[in-house]
């Protein structure tokens, strides 16, 4: 999928903000979810999809299961095209500080 392809949810735009207010950090979907409250039903599906556009780089931790008594984790990061793609999309945007909502700039 194209850079320009990738349509944006509130949802969406709230994950990418998350992840343009520090692009080198790593995330996982649990630490997303507690970070910033969005449920894994849409979670899951935005980071396949930013994924798909390139917008995130995706990294399997380096850990043996049976050792660690869980399950390995995908760290997700934004790329370089993410990051522009953020700068781009959240441009549009500003937050609403009374109610820390997006707002549409005039």
């Amino acid at each position: 999928m194209a850079e320009d392809d990738t349509k944006l949810t509130l949802t969406g735009l709230k994950l990418l903000g998350f992840f343009a207010k520090d692009p080198s950090k790593k995330w996982s979907g649990a630490e997303i979810t507690r970070e910033i409250g969005i449920g894994s039903g849409s979670l899951y599906p935005l980071l396949a999809k930013f994924e798909n556009s390139g917008w995130l780089d995706p990294e399997w931790e380096v850990l043996d299961p049976t050792e660690a008594g869980r399950p390995r984790r995908r760290y997700y990061s934004l790329t370089a095209i993410g990051a522009r793609a953020a700068q781009r999309e959240l441009s549009q945007f500003q937050l609403a500080p009374a109610i820390g909502s997006l707002a549409w700039v005039s």
